[in-house]
């Protein structure tokens, strides 16, 4: 009897410690997913000197071809208030402006927010919002002249 107990005790420390693992990795592999993403995005912002809310516009049509790319996809109802969040994208971004000239131009950068996708439903109704689930960036400062 002994020994049947001590056989069941250890079976669930090992698959308690599987399951442990693997959202680990999971969670891993969905932050990295992320992190690329967030990346890419400042990267296009810079390349194009901007972003619109024009889905046409430069940077917008490098971003949708790496997300259609890489498969990076976001559940329905990622928004940050403040931010320009286009519709289950799964980003975020916000224009910072740093000053206005007329002789140079307007200096401004972009903070760019991407989300971490956990498809648990346990942590998703827990903890909807928590920053840890967000990845954040800025761009360099762009000079748009006018």
């Amino acid at each position: 009897m002994r020994d049947a107990y001590g056989g069941i005790v250890n079976l669930t420390f090992i698959v308690a410690f599987l399951v442990i693992v693997s959202g680990y990795l999971a969670f891993s592999v969905n932050y990295n997913k992320a992190f690329r993403a967030k990346n890419t995005i400042i990267n296009a912002i810079e390349v194009c000197e901007g972003i619109s809310n024009n889905l046409n516009d430069c940077a917008n049509t490098q971003i949708q071809s790496y997300m259609r790319e890489t498969g990076y996809s976001i559940p329905s109802g990622f928004s940050i208030s403040g931010f320009n969040c286009p519709s289950n994208k799964g980003y975020c971004w916000k224009e910072n402006k740093v000053t206005t000239s007329s002789e140079i131009g307007d200096k401004k950068y972009y903070t760019v927010v991407t989300a971490v996708n956990i498809d648990l439903p346990i942590i998703n109704r827990v903890l909807p919002n928590v920053k840890l689930f967000q990845v954040s960036g800025n761009t360099k400062t762009i000079t748009q002249h006018s």
